[in-house]
């Protein structure tokens, strides 16, 4: 381009400016005179071109530039390649997406696509590129592709157009419609011009993590073209880097093969093998110049990434193992850094950690290393390669470290300290007193997850619960106490002070002493939990009520909201006449259920991704595996599930402790079609008809799953509702009749993001169940990762009596293609039943005035053959009448094995006594279930209800 007088000496201008008053007036000056002369009706091309550059060097300096648009598209409808160049940059820098011109460019840029002129193309390419609207990837993808398949194109349009595609793709996604040209840019990894392979293979990565079938045929391309650069040496001598062939394509090729599974064909896997096994033994030789030591090594570090993922030789593993080693204790930062972040790649999935753990004390030494990335990179080393004969070893260290490790680190510390010592904690005071100093030293570093965890765990463990206790009296007692540290010994001597309450240095008064002498000092929050431990106090030490009501009486008039609402309540609760309230106001804190830790939840959160996916997480083997089987569709049921970090779900669960939250198990289900009793998911395509997916199981077996989910649920608050091939759904309900709040938690299962995502709950009769989001919560995010999980929680009202179930619709669109699926939400009138307790003539008194009434009665002989073969088959039936709302009256009946349950149906427009009798027999296989009821429609969905829960089970 050849340069502008005029523009060359107003930038001068501006540089001779002392001040931004006389900077800004001389813009203005100028912009005064460009409007001027963009109003001459025979500007010519080379004045529009230097005035449209002059806008663009004020819109650099900051100055809002609101006109010009159309001279910078008369620019592009230029035939002349500088004005056409300023033209395309002007619009990517000064035009709104919304533009009134952007239909005008949109047909400039598909001319110029197809005008046969190279420079042309490539201009259209780049602006394209630049700009990057959806409308621009809805209506220009086919043009685009047709340049990278054209045989007419050269090699640079090739190229241009492949690095286009990968934009669009990685913006849009779901606007590009990949799937259906993703297969045909495949053989293009095989093209002789190895710039238009490198180009191609970033795109087909990019393919390859959000369309794997479509693309599965780009592994033997990629094996191919790896054989020929490093065994057959087949490259041209341009692509040499310092003696290395292509070194660019031949890591991007082993990074590609990282999103497929290992080839099944044993001539494939040898070829593999030797290539990997030739990358090794040429970085035997230690480079002289540092430009091929960095390619080398490059090139090596994605190699044995690739053999880890394949898993292809525990003896090049092992060998694998003895390289890094070598480079952990490297001069060079950068290899040190990638040598850490491999091993842990490495630790991650091999079999054997002993080759790892010979390295154990470098790998703790490079903890004080200058540089933070490569402290950072042997924190997650340590972390992955962590086993049980070494937890206490690296803990400890990594405990010491934490008082000077650098502040960026200490909460990814604190959290992987924390996971360590749950997972692999083989005794019970080594967890307490760890997870104590934890807290201690690094609780300004670190979320109230970590807390949260540590009760949770006490709470699930009653061996754990004296010595927790003898330690929180100790904490409290010391001279500096962590507010952290302070919330737990709080919450643990409210819960389980009882228990050593007759030793001699832990009397009641001794308790509250300590908890009194620390509550002055914390914050806003810690004191909040230390009311309530005194208002457990009052409940579980009757001694020493008069001082603990006096502790509460000093909050009452507490500045802080919260505070005084507690302070208040309790004190209220602790002068009561009768003290029948109190008990059940304060009784022990049931444990939690088991479900994914919040601490693993928040530490995956904590993993940031490039562009391209990861295909591996720190944190051992035991996790990844789980990982690679969730994504391959395999997964356990909620009942093999187990508790801790080790055998996390994923998606992950709510990561609050004390916030509602459900457990959402993994099992393999697919879609299916609508069933008597639940609507299960159905796909649906553009037109709205049905679409019948393709199963991996029998259509009645997928429908005999849903409805155990959704039986289970009918007498459960939480527990999964749908698992599926794509999407997972999980429930959690609270129900307070006539109101109740139900969280529904979509999991992401597919291998690649879901975008468009709606949740609704659609009442069948508004005017019987009121159903609506519920507010002051977050909405569900527009795109939804792998593995990744939303929630959203809606509130429901029971005005009157209701039959039919709400139904939940979920709409996403997941690799361009748009699902609508449909499930019934597992709300039905007898979940709004208050337990009520009457006497036994009481009881039988009302069942006979129903009887004689007839007003509503439902009777259903059940098969159960169960009751014969599991002894505790009977408990189950008291859990499940319990579970349904019901209070059981015992000894009410002659027959010791009937249940007799009572229970209210609490709507707004009134409340329905419902009695209920179980009577199985396990000799007949068979089970008599009787309800009656004030309304008609109460009894016979409580008679529905256990119905199916009997069917299901």
């Amino acid at each position: 381009m050849t340069p502008m007088k005029g523009l060359t000496v107003f930038i001068a201008d501006l540089r001779k400016c002392r001040s931004h008053e006389e900077e800004e007036r001389r813009v203005n000056k100028e912009l005064a005179n460009i409007r001027s002369k963009f109003k001459e009706p025979n500007i010519n091309g080379y004045n529009r071109k230097k005035y449209v550059c002059k806008l663009l060097y004020m819109s650099l300096l900051g100055y809002e530039v609101n006109f010009g648009h159309r001279e910078a598209v008369d620019l592009i409808n230029g035939t002349k390649y500088s004005e056409k160049q300023m033209g395309y940059l002007a619009v990517s820098l000064l035009m709104e997406e919304d533009s009134a011109y952007m239909q005008t460019v949109l047909s400039f840029l598909r001319r110029d696509l197809h005008n046969g002129i190279e420079w042309n193309t490539c201009l259209a390419l780049s602006a394209i590129s630049n700009i990057c609207t959806r409308e621009m990837a809805e209506t220009l993808t086919s043009d685009i592709v047709v340049q990278l398949l054209s045989p007419s194109a050269s090699m640079f349009i090739k190229k241009k157009a492949a690095l286009c595609l990968l934009r669009l793709l990685r913006k849009f996604p779901e606007s590009v419609k990949a799937h259906q040209w993703a297969g045909r840019v495949i053989p293009y990894l095989g093209h002789r011009d190895i710039g238009v392979t490198q180009s191609v293979v970033s795109l087909v990565t990019a393919l390859a993590q959000q369309f794997p079938d479509e693309t599965r045929k780009a592994a033997s391309f990629a094996v191919r073209r790896l054989k020929s650069l490093v065994l057959d040496n087949e490259y041209a001598i341009d692509y040499v880097y310092y003696k290395v062939p292509a070194p660019w394509l031949q890591i991007k090729l082993l990074r590609l093969l990282q999103y497929y599974p290992a080839p099944e064909s044993p001539e494939v896997r040898a070829i593999l093998l030797n290539i990997l096994r030739h990358i090794i033994d040429v970085s035997q030789d230690t480079p002289r110049e540092l430009q091929q030591m960095n390619a080398q090594y490059s090139i090596l570090f994605e190699a044995i990434n690739l053999g880890i993922h394949l898993d292809v030789d525990q003896g090049l593993m092992q060998e694998c193992a003895v390289v890094l080693g070598r480079f952990i204790t490297s001069r060079e930062t950068n290899v040190r850094y990638l040598g850490l972040e491999t091993m842990a790649h490495l630790a991650a999935y091999i079999d054997n950690l002993d080759s790892i753990k010979s390295h154990q004390g470098v790998i703790i030494q490079s903890l004080r290393d200058r540089d933070v990335s490569v402290r950072r990179r042997a924190l997650d080393l340590l972390y992955s390669m962590c086993d049980v004969s070494s937890a206490k070893v690296i803990v400890s260290e990594l405990l010491r470290h934490m008082a000077i490790a650098d502040v960026t680190l200490r909460e990814e510390m604190a959290l992987k300290v924390a996971i360590l010592t749950e997972k692999f904690a083989t005794e019970y005071s080594w967890y307490v007193d760890v997870m104590m100093r934890l807290v201690s030293l690094a609780g300004d570093h670190m979320g109230d997850e970590v807390w949260h965890r540590i009760v949770q765990v006490i709470l699930g463990n009653e061996e754990l619960q004296v010595y927790a206790c003898k330690i929180s009296l100790q904490t409290l007692r010391a001279p500096v106490c962590h507010e952290s540290a302070f919330k737990v010994s709080a919450y643990v001597l409210g819960e389980f002070g009882h228990l050593i309450a007759n030793a001699s240095d832990s009397a009641p008064i001794d308790q509250l002493k300590a908890l009194q002498s620390k509550m002055s000092s914390t914050s806003q929050a810690a004191r909040a939990v230390a009311l309530t431990t005194v208002g457990k106090f009052i409940n579980l030490f009757p001694e020493i009520k008069t001082l603990c009501l006096r502790v509460l009486d000093r909050y009452r008039g507490a500045l802080d909201a919260e505070l005084q609402q507690r302070a208040c309540e309790y004190y209220a609760l602790g002068t009561l006449e009768s003290e029948d309230l109190l008990p059940t106001v304060f009784e022990e804190m049931p444990p939690f259920p088991e479900r994914q830790s919040a601490l693993m939840s928040r530490l995956l959160k904590r993993e940031s991704d490039t562009e391209d996916q990861r295909t591996w997480v720190y944190g051992g083997r035991d996790i990844n595996r789980e990982r690679r089987g969730l994504a391959s569709g395999a997964a356990n049921s909620k009942d093999g599930s187990q508790e801790g970090p080790d055998s996390a779900e994923t998606p992950s669960t709510p990561t609050s402790a004390e916030a509602e939250a459900a457990k959402v198990p993994e099992s393999s289900a697919l879609p299916v079609s609508a069933a008597a009793d639940i609507q299960a998911v159905t796909a649906k395509d553009d037109a709205g008809n049905a679409q019948q997916p393709a199963d991996t199981m029998p259509i009645d077996e997928s429908v005999a799953k849903s409805r155990r989910h959704y039986a289970r649920l009918l007498w459960e608050n939480d527990g999964i509702l749908y698992d599926g091939d794509e999407i997972q759904v999980g429930i959690v309900a609270q129900y307070k009749p006539p109101a109740g709040r139900i969280g529904v938690f979509l999991g992401n299962k597919a291998k690649a993001p879901i975008y468009n995502i709606s949740m609704q709950a659609i009442s069948a009769d508004a005017s019987k169940l009121a159903v609506q989001p519920a507010t002051g919560q977050e909405s569900v995010p527009e795109t939804l990762m792998p593995l990744a999980q939303a929630r959203l929680f809606f509130d429901a009202s029971c005005l009157q009596v209701f039959t039919s179930a709400p139904l939940l619709r979920i709409t996403y669109t997941v690799a361009g293609a748009p699902t609508v699926s449909e499930l019934q939400l597992p709300v039905t009138v007898a979940h709004f039943m208050d337990p009520v307790t009457i006497s036994v003539s009481d009881f039988f008194t009302r069942w006979k005035q129903l009887g004689d009434a007839g007003i509503g009665e439902s009777q259903n002989v059940l098969k159960s053959a169960f009751l014969s073969s599991d002894a505790a088959a009977l408990e189950w039936l008291r859990s499940v009448v319990g579970g349904m709302g019901f209070a059981l009256i015992h000894g009410a009946d002659p027959d010791p094995n009937n249940i007799v349950g009572v229970g209210i149906a609490t709507t707004q427009a009134g409340r329905f006594g419902c009695l209920l009798r179980v009577e199985p027999k396990p000799s007949h296989g068979l089970t008599r279930v009787t309800v009656r009821a004030t309304n008609a429609d109460v009894a016979q969905s409580v008679g529905s209800n256990i119905k199916m829960v009997f069917e299901s089970r």
